[in-house]
């Protein structure tokens, strides 16, 4: 179905319109809003199996490309200049705090975007909250917007907004294809057709039915839901297809989406609806900062300020378009490098705001964060980007809570904070400060195998080896190394023979069968192990952020081979029962020879405990 089409059906009625033959299109994606959701469906547990992951994300992308689909991913940047948003991004960090197995492991988007990388899929950054620049580009491009986020039913989506449910992502994750594809696609335009009043008050239907600021089951919608002004009458006309919801009419979402209609319809202005909501508030401040906040975001569109995400797919010279509402200081290269999602958005938090909020893991315990071990490699990245006098505010767990901790910029490596211009540093510079932040040097060419990535894996794993508390023993390592070489020749980054490959895949098996025997779940596993294992993500995270400032001197690790949890977790509780199972599969062959190499170099850089 070609774009075309797709705008002749924003001329019928129905809000939804299911079309087949979805192909032959552009797509704009919301980036991290796809990140979760693939994550999530089917379930992957939370320890972070981004192998499992890596292999959904591609499937759903290579189905979209053999149909001709054109994806641009959009991620969101920075946190907003203005702070309008940290109350609301702390109290995610807190719920995750609370609820860590509810959320995406910290790896995900490194994982992600990998995949991109490997694909060749466009994908480029905003400066900040990407909702509207996603809106924009999918207007510009003259196609439709894929998100789960409920505000692309209030944004103006010309060319339609497909949410992810519309998608069949049990056959597209499975392989299973169907013929025709059906999905749905929403135009606003339909919905205002049907529901005139709605024109000038679409800000006060995205904040009424919830949304990520205004939360639904906040005290004040909860209340306000409940109250005589959202009290429908018997005579009512029904509006059981307002959506074409597939939910029946008792049902929680169809009778709250009756009542908001029916209370907007009642509603002189935005501004008296607000004044209702606000009642509903009961005076509590953070609801009413809230709820503002919601109503001021689908209605501040004239005032919303960003760079034109067309302007950077269609311009080959990026400096021609660098209108950057950004801080003055902040040099071009790193904002434009910011905006192909090529530097996180730590730095850019960092330089903008001098603060960081440090996303919790799954980690078994409730003492110092595992982000605790990675803290001299951030460090060494806050004094690249602002010295080593400035103060530097993270948010971080301690415990159960969420507290504040003031670093400093601190970097060993003498002479290369003169010029901060990173591009202009020599590779042997760049190399010379991550050798400094990890405190290891780069390992030979023999020791890191086939794989140029290796370098910097060897790096990390010694550096964490080095600062994890407790003390790690060799049986970490081995499992750390063995899960390397297994996905590895899973991903294919390197062939070994048939031969080899069914030898590490049986004791892949062998490892799997006898752990599944002792644990059930995540809340199975030894804590101490889930802790450990967390701290070294923490390492491979920051020491990514920082291998990207500078320019990847070093090729990046891919955490889909470097990083299994489960795997992880299941191999070093084995070794700790038959500390010669790796030996037992793998004895003579050449991969053997490379753990072994690898074994050695952390022997030589690290004082390693070799007890369990």
């Amino acid at each position: 179905m070609g774009i075309q089409s797709i705008n002749n059906l924003a001329k019928k009625n129905p809000s939804f319109w299911t079309i087949s033959d979805f192909q032959d299109i552009g797509l704009v994606i919301a980036g991290n809003c796809l990140i979760q959701f693939l994550y999530k469906y089917p379930n992957i547990d939370t320890i972070g199996n981004y192998n499992e992951y890596a292999e959904k994300v591609e499937i759903f992308f290579k189905w979209l490309l053999k149909r001709r689909i054109t994806p641009f991913v959009v991620f969101s940047g920075a946190l907003d200049m203005d702070n309008k948003e940290i109350r609301i991004v702390l109290g995610k960090t807190k719920h995750r705090i609370r609820k860590p197995e509810e959320s995406t492991p910290i790896l995900a988007k490194l994982t992600f975007v990998n995949v991109l990388d490997k694909l060749g899929i466009n994908y480029l950054k905003s400066d900040f909250e990407a909702d509207r620049d996603v809106q924009k580009l999918g207007n510009d491009l003259k196609c439709p917007v894929l998100s789960s986020n409920s505000d692309f039913f209030v944004f103006d989506v010309q060319f339609g907004y497909i949410p992810f449910d519309s998608l069949p992502f049990k056959s597209i994750l499975t392989g299973v294809n169907k013929s025709p594809v059906e999905i749905k696609i929403y135009f606003i335009q339909n919905l205002l057709k049907k529901f005139p009043y709605l024109t000038n008050k679409m800000a006060l239907l995205a904040t009424v039915l919830g949304n990520d600021i205004f939360v639904k089951n906040s005290k004040a919608l909860q209340f306000a839901y409940h109250s005589d002004s959202f009290r429908l009458p018997e005579c009512m006309a029904i509006t059981s297809d307002v959506f074409e919801t597939p939910c029946e009419r008792n049902e929680p979402f169809f009778i709250t989406t009756r009542k908001v209609l029916y209370w907007i319809s009642r509603c002189k202005d935005v501004e008296r609806g607000k004044r209702q909501l606000q009642y509903f508030c009961m005076e509590d401040k953070n609801e009413e900062e809230r709820l503002f906040r919601s109503l001021e975001v689908y209605t501040e569109t004239r005032n919303y300020t960003s760079y034109n995400l067309y302007d950077l797919i269609h311009r080959s010279d990026a400096r021609r378009f660098c209108r950057s509402p950004f801080a003055f200081g902040i040099r071009k290269w790193i904002i434009e490098h910011h905006r192909r999602g090529k530097i996180p958005n730590f730095v850019m938090n960092t330089l903008i705001h001098r603060r960081n909020i440090l996303a919790c893991q799954l980690e078994g315990t409730h003492e110092t964060s595992s982000h605790d071990c990675s803290l001299s490699i951030r460090e060494v990245i806050y004094a690249l980007l602002v010295g080593t006098e400035t103060n530097i505010t993270e948010y971080d767990r301690q415990k159960g809570s969420l507290c504040k901790f003031s670093r400093k910029g601190v970097i060993s490596t003498t002479g290369v904070l003169k010029d901060l211009h990173i591009p202009d540093m020599s590779s042997a510079v760049k190399i010379k400060i991550l050798s400094s932040a990890l405190c290891c040097s780069v390992p030979s060419r023999q020791t890191s195998g086939q794989l140029d990535q290796t370098h910097l894996f060897l790096m990390i794993t010694a550096y964490w080896a080095r600062v994890a508390e407790p003390s790690i023993n060799t049986n970490f390592i081995k499992s750390v190394l063995i899960g390397y070489v297994l996905f590895s020749a899973r991903h294919k980054e390197f062939q070994p023979s048939t031969n080899i490959i069914r030898r590490l895949e049986n004791l892949h098996s062998e490892v799997t069968k006898f752990a599944d025997g002792h644990t059930k779940s995540y809340r199975d596993f030894i804590p101490n192990i889930i802790y450990t294992f967390a701290q070294f993500q923490s390492c491979i995270l920051y020491t990514t952020h920082l291998n990207r400032l500078l320019q990847c001197p070093l090729e990046n690790v891919n955490p889909a081979i470097v990083f299994n949890g489960s795997f992880l977790h299941k191999m070093y509780y084995i070794l700790n029962q038959n500390e010669d199972i790796i030996e037992k599969h793998l004895y003579g062959c050449n991969v053997f020879v490379w753990f072994n190499q690898m074994l050695y170099f952390l022997q030589e850089n690290v004082c390693i405990n070799n007890t369990a």
